[in-house]
């Protein structure tokens, strides 16, 4: 989770570009944490236009939020410390990375924990 400037701004830091021979050069948010690969097609990201601390209202209408949502809740409590408008999740992805938090240009980046969903 994390405070981004725009929308311009969080698909900067999201995009995946690739060298003249096809090999994956890792988005800005991957690096920011050590991330070698992930598989864009199972990211979901969201911008709100208004931050909020409540993890329930962030994390609502992402896919399996019925799922985790409470597992979520159950590591941090319904509201969280600090007030997020970016929520970044990814799936089928388990971070082993030991960076907790990135500071990209103007953007402020959290990771938060990984939940099984299925």
């Amino acid at each position: 989770m994390g405070k981004i400037k725009s929308m311009e701004e969080m698909d900067n830091l999201l995009e995946i570009s690739y060298t003249e021979d096809g090999e994956q050069i890792p988005s800005i948010f991957a690096r920011s944490f050590d991330i070698e690969r992930y598989d864009d097609a199972v990211r979901e990201a969201e911008l709100y236009d208004d931050p909020n601390n409540l993890l329930g209202s962030l994390l609502e209408g992402f896919s399996y939020d019925d799922v985790i949502i409470p597992k979520f809740v159950a590591i941090h409590g319904e509201q969280l410390h600090k007030s997020f408008n970016a929520v970044i999740l990814l799936f089928n992805f388990e971070y082993q990375g030991s960076k907790k938090e990135a500071i990209i240009e103007s953007s402020h980046l959290e990771f938060m924990g990984t939940v099984e969903y299925r």
